[in-house]
C-alpha cells in the first residue's frame, strides 16, 4: 500500500490513545475541529460529536442515510466507511483525537454558563424586590426588562416571577405592556389559556383574540404585542396558513438585528408551525435559528424548548437516531438552567420515554404514563406535544394494557382549552387505531364517517392520482385510516393496489407512513397471489425499520405482519440480514396482542367478519347491510361460527370472542 492509500484509509482510534497530552500541533487542530463543529449545521456537527466520543466508530446504518452520504460527500479527507466493518470512522486517529479534543471543554464551560444566569437571577430579583420596596417601580420595571422582558419567568423560574409581577400597583399591572405580556405568559405556562386570553381581552379588546386582525393592525397595536400575540397563538393551536404566515414574517422585519430574544422566541414559535405542517427541511433551518439567538441571550430554557422539539420532530419523521441525540441536547440544555423546572423536566421525560418505546421498552412510557399524566397534561404543553404523548400513549396502554386504558387515556386529553379541530382529529384517528387494532372495525369506521372532511370514505374508494397531490398532514392520516379500514373489509380490490402505490408517491409521506403503506402493499400482493412484490415490499419496510431503528410502524400492523412473516415464501426470504432479524425479533419482544385463535378454530375470514360485528352489537339486518349479504347468508355462517367455537347462543359467541381476546 502506498502513503496516498494510507492516508485514505478510515482510522479507528485505538485504546489509551487519548492517555497521550495534547502538544501544540493537537491545540491547533483542536481550535480547528472546534471552528468546523460551529459551522456546521445540527445533523451534521451531532454525528461528528457521536463519532469523536466513539473509540470504535459507528456503526454506518445506525445513521441517517441522507446525512451520511453528505457527510462523506463533504469531507472525504476527514471520514469515510470502513468496507470490512461498515463502520464511519475518522481518517486518521490525529482528526479523531483533534475532535475529541475539541468537545472536552464543553463540560467546563457548561458550569461556567451555569453559575452566570444564577448570578444574574438571583441579584436582579432582589433588586427588583428592593426597587419596589422603596416605590420606585419605574427602576423596577427598567430592572424586569433587562431581567428578560415577558420571558422573565424562563430566566428567573415561575415563582421568582409572579413574586416580581405581584410586587407592582394594579395598575401598572394591568396598563404595562410588558407585565401584562408576562402575566399572561405566566398563565400559558401553568396551562391556563382561558387565563391568558382573559389578561389579552381586558388590556387590548376582544378584536384582540383574532391573530390575523393583530397583525393587520399595525396602527393600533404595536409590535411587541403582534409578536407576543402570535406566540400565543401556537398554545392555542390556532390555524397559521401561509397568508398569516407571510404578515408574522413583516412584524419580524421591525425587529432590531439585535434583539436576540425576540427573534429567538419567534422562530421558536415559528418550528411549530413548522413542526405542525411536517416541513422538516424548513423546520431545521428555524430551529438553527431560533438557537442561534437563544445562545446569543444566553436563554437556556428556551433553547432547551429548540431542542426538544427537534427531538420531536425526527420521532414524527421516524429518524430514532438523531431524536435520541437531539434529546441528549436538551438535556444538557435543560441543566444549565439555573431554577428548578419540573414541567419541562417531564416534557423531556416524555420524550425519552417515547424514544425508549421506540427501542422496544414498554415499561418506561407505561409508568410515565401512570405516574406523571396529570402533572403533565394539565401543566404547559404545545399541541405537537400533545400529539406526541396521544399517539404514542394511546398505542402503548392499547397494546400492553388494555383497549378501555388507552380510551379512556384519550378522553383525557377531549378536555384541553384550546379543541381545536386539528387536535380533536389527531384524538379520534388515535381511537380509530385503536378500535381496528382491537377489530372493533365497524365502531371504528363510525367515527372515521363523523369527521367533516372532503377525504371520507366515498372519495378515498374512488381516488388514485388525487392520492398523489395530497399535503396536508390530516387529511394524509385520516385517508390513511380509510385504508386500512378497506383493505380489512375487501382486499382482493384491484385498486387498493394501485391506490397504494400512488400514494407511496406523495413527497409529503413521513418515513413511518412509508413503511405502513410497504406493509399494505405487501399484504395486498400477497392476497393477489404476486410473491414476489410482497418480498420485495415487505422486505424494503422492514430494512426501513432497521436503518431508522424504530419498530412501532410494524408494531402499529398486528394483524398482518404476523401473516407476511409466517408466510415461508415471505419470511424466508426478507429475514436475511441482521438488522432485519434483530428489529424482528424487538418486535416480537413486545408481546404482540393479536390472536391467531381464530385460524385455528377453523373460521373463515367471512365468518370472523360476522363475528366481529356481532360482538359490536349489529343484528343480522344491519350484518347484512355492512357486508352486501342476505339476511339467510348470514344466519348461515353464524351457525358455521356457533358450530366450531362450541357455542349455542349468540351471546354464548360473543362472550368466548372476548374471552378469548379476539376482540378488545
Amino acid at each position: 500500500m502506498d502513503a496516498q492509500d494510507e492516508t485514505h484509509q478510515p482510522a479507528v482510534t485505538p485504546p489509551g490513545a487519548d492517555a497521550v497530552g495534547p502538544g501544540p500541533a493537537d491545540e491547533a487542530g483542536a481550535v480547528v475541529a472546534a471552528e468546523l463543529l460551529g459551522l456546521l449545521p445540527d445533523p451534521l456537527r451531532m454525528v461528528l460529536e457521536a463519532l469523536a466520543r466513539a473509540p470504535e466508530g459507528l456503526v454506518a446504518d445506525g445513521i441517517d442515510a441522507g446525512r451520511l452520504v453528505e457527510l462523506c460527500d463533504r469531507f472525504p479527507a476527514l471520514v469515510a466507511v470502513e468496507p470490512g466493518s461498515g463502520r464511519l470512522a475518522f481518517r486518521s486517529v490525529a482528526l479523531a483525537a483533534a475532535f475529541r479534543a475539541a468537545l472536552a471543554p464543553e463540560q467546563a464551560d457548561r458550569d461556567r454558563q451555569a453559575d452566570r444566569p444564577l448570578a444574574r437571577a438571583d441579584g436582579t430579583v432582589a433588586a427588583i424586590l428592593t426597587a419596589q420596596k422603596k416605590g420606585d417601580f419605574d427602576e423596577a420595571l427598567r430592572l424586569f426588562h433587562a431581567g428578560g422582558r415577558e420571558f422573565f419567568m424562563h430566566f428567573h423560574g415561575l415563582d421568582a416571577c409572579l413574586e416580581v409581577l405581584d410586587g407592582f400597583p394594579q395598575a401598572w399591572r394591568e396598563n404595562e405592556n410588558v407585565l401584562v405580556f408576562a402575566y399572561t405568559m405566566h398563565a400559558l405556562k401553568s396551562g391556563n389559556v382561558s387565563r391568558a386570553r382573559h389578561l389579552i381581552n381586558r388590556r387590548f379588546g376582544p378584536e384582540a383574540q383574532n391573530l390575523n386582525v393583530v397583525l393587520d393592525g399595525r396602527d393600533r397595536f404595536p409590535l411587541d404585542f403582534r409578536l407576543f400575540r402570535f406566540l400565543m397563538a401556537m398554545y392555542e393551536d390556532v390555524a397559521i396558513t401561509d397568508t398569516t404566515r407571510a404578515r408574522v414574517f413583516d412584524a419580524l422585519g421591525e425587529v432590531a438585528l439585535d434583539d436576540h430574544l425576540q427573534r429567538g422566541s419567534f422562530y421558536n414559535a415559528m418550528l411549530e408551525v413548522a413542526v405542525r405542517r411536517r416541513e422538516y427541511e424548513t423546520a431545521d433551518e428555524i430551529a438553527r435559528r431560533a438557537r442561534h439567538h437563544y445562545r446569543q441571550a444566553q436563554a437556556h430554557l428556551l433553547g432547551f424548548y429548540v431542542d426538544l422539539y427537534q427531538a420531536i420532530l425526527c420521532l414524527l419523521r421516524g429518524a430514532l437516531t438523531a431524536a435520541d441525540g437531539h434529546a441528549r441536547h436538551a438535556e444538557q440544555t435543560l441543566a444549565r438552567v439555573p431554577f428548578d423546572t419540573p414541567s419541562d423536566a417531564r416534557l423531556l421525560g416524555l420524550v425519552r420515554a417515547v424514544i425508549r418505546y421506540e427501542q422496544g421498552d414498554v415499561r418506561t412510557l407505561v409508568r410515565f404514563l401512570n405516574d406523571e399524566f396529570d402533572r403533565f397534561a394539565y401543566g404547559e404543553i404545545w399541541p405537537t406535544v400533545a400529539e406526541l404523548a396521544i399517539n404514542y400513549g394511546g398505542q402503548a396502554l392499547s397494546r400492553h394494557v388494555s383497549s378501555a386504558a388507552a380510551r379512556a387515556f384519550l378522553d383525557k386529553w377531549r378536555v384541553q382549552e384550546w379543541r381545536s379541530n386539528r387536535f380533536r382529529l389527531v384524538i379520534t384517528l388515535r381511537e380509530v387505531a385503536i378500535l381496528q387494532n382491537g377489530n372493533r372495525w365497524q365502531e371504528a369506521a363510525d367515527l372515521l364517517t363523523a369527521v367533516q372532511s372532503r377525504a371520507n370514505r366515498t372519495w378515498v374508494e374512488g381516488a388514485v392520482e388525487n392520492l398523489i397531490r395530497l399535503v396536508d398532514p390530516q387529511e394524509i392520516a385520516l385517508v390513511m385510516a380509510w385504508l386500512r379500514h378497506l383493505i380489512w373489509e375487501v382486499p382482493t380490490r384491484p385498486v387498493l393496489r394501485d391506490q397504494i402505490g400512488a400514494l407511496l408517491t406523495n413527497d409529503h409521506l413521513t418515513d413511518r407512513q412509508r413503511v405502513t403503506l410497504r406493509v399494505w402493499s405487501a399484504y395486498l400482493a400477497r392476497r393477489h397471489r404476486d410473491i414476489s412484490t410482497a418480498r420485495s415490499d415487505m422486505l424494503k419496510a422492514l430494512e426501513a425499520c432497521a436503518r431508522l431503528g424504530t419498530i412501532m410502524p410494524l408494531a402499529e400492523e398486528p394483524h398482518l405482519v404476523p401473516t407476511l412473516l409466517d408466510d415461508k415464501r415471505i419470511g424466508s426470504f426478507v429475514l436475511v440480514s441482521n438488522d432485519v432479524r434483530q428489529a424482528v425479533r424487538r418486535l416480537k419482544a413486545l408481546d404482540m396482542p393479536a390472536s391467531d385463535g381464530p385460524q385455528r378454530a377453523g373460521l373463515t375470514r367471512k365468518e370472523m367478519k360476522v363475528l366481529l360485528l356481532v360482538v359490536e352489537g349489529g343484528t343480522n339486518k344491519f350484518v347484512a347491510r355492512q357486508l352486501g349479504l342476505s339476511e339467510v347468508t348470514v344466519k348461515f355462517h353464524l351457525s358455521n361460527i356457533y358450530r366450531k367455537i362450541g357455542c349455542r347462543r349468540r351471546a354464548e359467541a360473543i362472550a368466548t370472542a372476548k374471552a378469548l381476546g379476539w376482540v378488545a
